[in-house]
């Protein structure tokens, strides 16, 4: 088993500093799209404002392996 971080980034860096053990980066991959799920359904107001964020799976070494990122593009009605 190898440990993964999952780092969100909204403007400023909130590093994971537990981690969680996974049998291949497939599985670890896969858990990061359902955190990234998790943190839409709570970041809505964010999200609205234009706010972009970011999840990203790292290995115990800080090295980037797969990221999920999140933004919205508002536009104005056509008149």
């Amino acid at each position: 088993m190898q440990r993964y971080f999952f780092n969100v980034r909204d403007g400023i860096s909130h590093p994971d500093a537990i981690g969680q053990e996974f049998s291949t980066l497939a599985d670890a991959r896969a858990a990061a799209v359902r955190f990234a799920a998790d943190v839409v359904r709570d970041e809505v107001d964010a999200l609205l404002r234009g706010e972009e964020w970011r999840v990203e799976l790292v290995d115990a070494d800080g090295g980037l392996l797969f990221a999920v990122v999140v933004a919205t593009v508002r536009t104005e009605p056509a008149t």
